[in-house]
């Protein structure tokens, strides 16, 4: 791939990924890089006492354009890996910009999300891996036969090789969020529309 079209295509990707669009009742009402989400400060909380180093996050925005091109309900994701450096609850994931490593609480910046636990004797070297792509490009060719480049769910097959099984789509043999969603190697530990109905019912008693 040379440059020019990798340039292109990161700037592409970059503004269908911030595209929000509103919806049938408001069809021609189109946010770029919207700042309201249904997560709150509440599942922050909740999420932090539970969610260990090692842990795959999944997360799905309403309404933005690239959650359309995606099959599947979710479109992201990332692996926790708590302290990195001198800084704690870290995530890496892969974004139009590459591998980068985030705050938790930027992460959460989302609509809906479940947390994935992985076989324990697979973390610390997941944790390795992962850590050790940060900064590395981002790969919108999608190809899972080589760790050169990677797209978000590229990073979950990379740090947790031969667990999540492939399936052809548009021609190649890909994974896509809720393939990882339903790999049955990993155990849910939480999820946010769950955690709310806990709640509401807790509320009622």
């Amino acid at each position: 791939m040379t440059k020019l079209r990798y340039k292109v295509q990161k700037s592409v990707f970059r503004f269908i990924g911030d595209m929000k669009w509103h919806g049938i009742l408001h069809p021609f009402w189109i946010t770029i890089n919207a700042k309201t989400f249904q997560l709150k400060g509440t599942h922050y909380r909740e999420l932090e006492k539970l969610i260990h180093p090692g842990d795959i996050i999944i997360r799905r925005f309403d309404g933005y354009v690239d959650a359309f091109l995606l099959p599947g309900f979710w479109n992201h994701a990332g692996i926790y890996v708590g302290q990195n450096g001198n800084t704690s609850h870290q995530v890496i994931h892969a974004i139009s910009d590459g591998v980068v490593a985030c705050d938790l609480i930027d992460f959460m910046r989302t609509d809906h999300m479940i947390v994935l636990r992985p076989p324990s004797d697979m973390v610390e070297e997941a944790i390795s891996r992962a850590m050790g792509i940060v900064g590395e490009e981002y790969d919108f060719e999608f190809d899972f036969k080589g760790h050169s480049k990677f797209s978000c769910t590229e990073v979950i097959d990379f740090c947790y090789p031969h667990l999540i099984q492939l399936r052809k789509r548009f021609g190649k043999m890909t994974i896509v969020a809720d393939d990882i969603v339903a790999c049955d190697k990993f155990t849910k530990v939480w999820k946010s529309g769950e955690q709310a109905r806990r709640r509401n019912e807790v509320e009622d008693i």
